[in-house]
This record gives C-alpha cells, structure tokens and sequence, in this order.
C-alpha cells in the first residue's frame, strides 16, 4: 500500500488546487458584480437627475399656472363688473341697445346722426338673429 504521508500530501495538493480555483471563481464573480453595480448606479442616478429635472418643470409649470388662473380670475371679476355697470362708456351703447329693442335703420339715422351703412351694420352685428 501506499505510504499515509504520501496520501495526506496528495489530498492535501488536490485541496489547496480546489481552493485556488474557488478563489479564483470568487474574484471573477467579484469583479464581474462590481462592473454590474457601477452600470446599475450610473443608470440610477441618471434617472434620479431626470426626476429631479422633472419636479424643477412641474413647479414652474404650476408657478405659470397658477399666474394664469390670477390673471383669469381678475378678468372675470373685470367683466363681471363691466356686465352690471348699466351706463356703458362705449360711444354706440345707447344705438346696440335701441338695435336690440327692433329699432330700424331709419330711426338711427334720425335719432342718433348715423350713415345708412353704419345703422345698417350695427343691425347686422347687433339686431336679433331671427331677421
């Protein structure tokens, strides 16, 4: 038979080989993970500067929105009042309202110094829509 030293000295070798090839797997497997981290944290922390990016547009669009929703508000508040003001200040106020109560191009060009072409367009503009 063989000598037990002998034995001990070759399972010993095969040992130390089945290590060394595990190490050598590990440090592969390593640095191959290390590489897929670095590419994951960098497609990571672009998409957290896209978010960022983002947020910044969302503000500015609701500062714009909210602009636009004052600006809407004071106008309708301006027509609202202009609609309750009963005497407008408009130069042709009294002939639209005289053209909305039936008058003809004749009584506007009588009562109110009008042309025949201008009473005849404020009708127009103005009258009701059944004529």
């Amino acid at each position: 038979m063989t000598n037990p030293f002998l034995m001990t000295i070759i399972i010993m070798v095969v040992t130390a080989v089945a290590v060394v090839i595990a190490l050598v797997w590990l440090v592969r497997t390593h640095l191959k993970l290390k590489h897929d981290y670095l590419i994951l944290a960098n497609i990571v922390h672009g998409h957290n500067n896209d978010i960022a990016d983002l947020c910044t547009a969302v503000l500015t669009a609701d500062g714009r929105i909210a602009a636009t929703d004052k600006q809407i508000g004071a106008l309708c508040a301006k027509i609202a009042d202009n609609q309750h003001n009963e005497p407008s200040t408009h130069p042709y106020s009294l002939v639209i309202q005289k053209v909305r109560s039936g008058a003809s191009v004749s009584e506007l060009m009588q009562n109110s110094g009008l042309s025949q072409d201008e009473a005849a367009l404020l009708i127009r503009l103005h009258g009701s829509k059944e004529s």
